[in-house]
């Protein structure tokens, strides 16, 4: 813009004439949203409604064959194999670990 015609009024009103048009338009969008066309696909909810019964068809199979006190009983020896501060040949040392030299007490 050149500086001559440039001055405070006139960015003052385009700036509000802007915020106005912006307004108007999701004004308009909003009023004009429920004449819109549903844009979903009947076919696709016709297939949509079969692979829903075949998931719950598996879900409930997949309940049924589920051994709860088998599982229960996994993650108690899981448990019980964490608490254990062994290390194996190789393996990594530990930071929490005390040293190898400190577990045995000097006698």
């Amino acid at each position: 813009m050149d500086h001559t015609r440039d001055n405070p009024l006139k960015r003052f009103s385009a700036f509000w004439i802007a915020i106005l048009l912006a307004t108007s338009f999701g004004i308009a969008l909003i009023i004009t949203q429920p004449f819109a066309p549903d844009k979903t696909d009947k076919a696709y909810e016709m297939v949509g409604e079969g692979r829903l019964e075949i998931k719950e068809e598996i879900d409930r199979a997949q309940n049924d064959a589920l051994n709860e006190a088998a599982l229960a009983d996994a993650l108690q020896a899981q448990a019980k194999s964490f608490d254990k501060n062994t290390e194996s040949k190789g393996s990594m040392p530990i930071p929490s670990a005390a040293p190898a030299s400190a577990e045995k007490p000097a006698e």
